[in-house]
C-alpha cells in the first residue's frame, strides 16, 4: 500500500475501517487535547480540539495533560466526528511521535492523524522533492476518477492538499501526485469523482502490513 507503516516516517491515507479495526484492538488509546498544527496556525476552519490518537502501550506514558485516556466508544466517536469534519485519516510510525512525547518502546505506538489542507504539515507536500514527498503514500489499489458529469467548477482543486487536480477545459483532471484521500469525493456538489478499491482484500493487507510493523494490541 506504498506499504502501510513501511519505515520511521511514512504514513498512508486510510479509509476509516481500518482506523476503527485498531481501535477496537488497541490495547490502549489516548486522544490529544488539540491539534498541534492547527492550533499554531489559528486554524478557523476545522476544530483545533480533534487531535491526534495514539494507540498501543507506548501511548500510556503520554503525558495526561497532553490528553486523555479513551474507551473504545468514545474513540469511535471521535472518528466520527472527524470523518464528518472532512479530516484526512493518516496513519503511521514516526520516530519523531517517541522523541517529542517521551515515550517507548517505538514500535508499541501508532499515530493517527487528522489532516486539514490549510494546516497540517502536509500542506507543503507539493513543495517537496519527490524522495520526501513520497513518506505520504497512497493505499495500494485506490482508484479516484472524474466522471462525465464534471462541470469544472474547482472546488475538488482547492481542497486537493497534494496539488493533483488541475482544471482544463472545463474538467478536472487527477495527476500522479494524487494520494487517494477521498476530500475531492466527498466536496464535488454535482457527485462526480469517484474512489474505488478492492475493499475486503486491501483492507486486510492494509491490516496485516500495519501489525507487522507495529504492535498495538
Amino acid at each position: 500500500m506504498a506499504k502501510a507503516v513501511k519505515n520511521h516516517r511514512e504514513k498512508v491515507v486510510i479509509p476509516g475501517s481500518v482506523v476503527e479495526h485498531f481501535i477496537q484492538n488497541a490495547s490502549f488509546r489516548f486522544i490529544m487535547n488539540a491539534c498541534i498544527c492547527r492550533k499554531s496556525n489559528g486554524c478557523r476552519n476545522y476544530p483545533v480540539d480533534l487531535g491526534c490518537l495514539f494507540m498501543g502501550e507506548a501511548a500510556r506514558k503520554i503525558n495526561p495533560l497532553m490528553g486523555r485516556e479513551v474507551s473504545v466508544e468514545e474513540a469511535k466517536a471521535f472518528q466520527k466526528r472527524v470523518e464528518e469534519q472532512g479530516l484526512i485519516n493518516l496513519i503511521g510510525k514516526n520516530r519523531l511521535d517517541k522523541i517529542w512525547l517521551g515515550v517507548a518502546p517505538e514500535n508499541r505506538l501508532l499515530t493517527v492523524c487528522h489532516c486539514c489542507e490549510c494546516c497540517c504539515l502536509w500542506n507543503i507536500l507539493p513543495h517537496l522533492s519527490p524522495s520526501t514527498g513520497k513518506y505520504l503514500s497512497k493505499l495500494d489499489g485506490v482508484e479516484v476518477k472524474i466522471t462525465g458529469d464534471c462541470i469544472g467548477c474547482g472546488k475538488c482543486a482547492q481542497v486537493c492538499f497534494a496539488r493533483a487536480i488541475s482544471i482544463t477545459n472545463g474538467k478536472a483532471y487527477i495527476g500522479e501526485e494524487c494520494r487517494g484521500c477521498g476530500r475531492c469525493v466527498s466536496i464535488c456538489p454535482r457527485a462526480a469523482i469517484s474512489l474505488s478499491f478492492e475493499e475486503n482484500e486491501l483492507y486486510l493487507k492494509c491490516i496485516e502490513s500495519i501489525r507487522g510493523r507495529v504492535d498495538v494490541f
